[in-house]
């Protein structure tokens, strides 16, 4: 059986929704009897758990599909533009880092790219549209409801300030100084964190402020849905894919009142039971679920059968 190597070059200390995801492909496509399989020298992340096999070199045989990521620089550059027996397949994660590629889109062909696959609608209608790659497949997104769902919660506000830090420290100076009377509420901040303290942190919070930018997708907003979040900020461009006045309060990334004004409305409803973001809540799970693991799998199932 021809094997699917995933290529992650990436430090193991490196936390990535893109890495995580990989490997939940490569778990769901072995699930499905594939040979699939994750190339990291290092190793697998500590951050989550994975059952993916992991390979530490690198030998590509003829019949292997290396699936790329989109960054094609320093060794995935140099794999890329070398002549090899296997199969060359490019699964893009993030449209804008593919377009800053230093192999121009259009020596892909050239260079044993076959097929593609992007992650989210905004990836491959870029592909399509800028750099004039036709016919990727889409591979949804997926959330393990096993891991983000809804817990006893508390009234605070968590947040992923790593892509926004700027802004999230602005909006966290509106908020004390206009909203004084709610300053007992606290503020948990996901940085670096293992994806089950991440999970567990999301499951407790009632709100998640949205620090989206630049997204092709925007997973966390998604896996806060999932975990009985309000959502308030953000939506990245990507994630207008599944954002909506229903689901969400989103706003454009400059306004950082307005979302202070969001998160303080959000408080006071919460505290006295407004139905209205209960409805939201609810518009949120709904949400989340069309992101199944099922949906992944059928897609990957289509996609590697064709190559396999």
């Amino acid at each position: 059986m021809a094997r699917i190597i995933f290529l992650a070059p990436f430090a193991k200390s490196e936390i990535s929704g893109g890495i995580k995801t990989v490997y939940r492909h490569a778990e769901m496509l072995a699930e499905l009897g594939f040979d699939a399989s994750v190339h990291q020298p290092e190793g697998p992340p500590a951050w989550f758990e994975t059952r993916a096999k992991v390979l530490p070199t690198l030998a590509p045989e003829a019949g292997d599909v290396l699936v790329f990521p989109e960054t094609l620089n320093g060794p995935l550059g140099e794999w890329a533009q070398r002549p090899i027996p296997a199969r060359k397949v490019l699964f893009c994660q993030n449209q804008y880092y593919m377009a800053l590629n230093p192999i121009p889109a259009d020596r892909l062909a050239g260079l044993g790219f076959s097929h593609f696959a992007a992650s989210s609608c905004a990836a491959r209608d870029f592909m399509r549209s800028v750099l004039h790659i036709e016919g990727a497949a889409l591979i949804p997104y997926s959330v393990d409801p096993a891991i983000f769902a809804a817990r006893p919660k508390a009234i605070q506000i968590a947040l992923v300030p790593r892509k926004m830090p700027r802004e999230a420290s602005l909006i966290g100076h509106i908020f004390r100084e206009k909203y004084p009377k709610l300053q007992h509420v606290p503020w948990q901040v996901i940085d670096n964190a293992p994806e089950r303290a991440a999970a567990d942190i999301l499951g407790r919070s009632a709100i998640l402020l949205s620090l989206s930018f630049l997204e092709s997708f925007g997973l966390v907003p998604v896996e806060a849905m999932a975990a009985g979040c309000i959502i308030i900020g953000f939506d990245g461009y990507g994630g207008r894919e599944y954002a909506s006045p229903e689901n969400g309060f989103w706003f454009a990334p400059d306004q950082l009142e307005e979302v202070a004004d969001a998160l303080a409305t959000a408080i006071t409803g919460l505290e006295s039971g407004d139905k209205k973001l209960e409805a939201m809540r609810n518009a949120g799970t709904a949400t989340a679920a069309r992101y199944s693991m099922d949906n992944t799998r059928g897609a990957l199932r289509e996609f590697y059968g064709r190559l396999t």
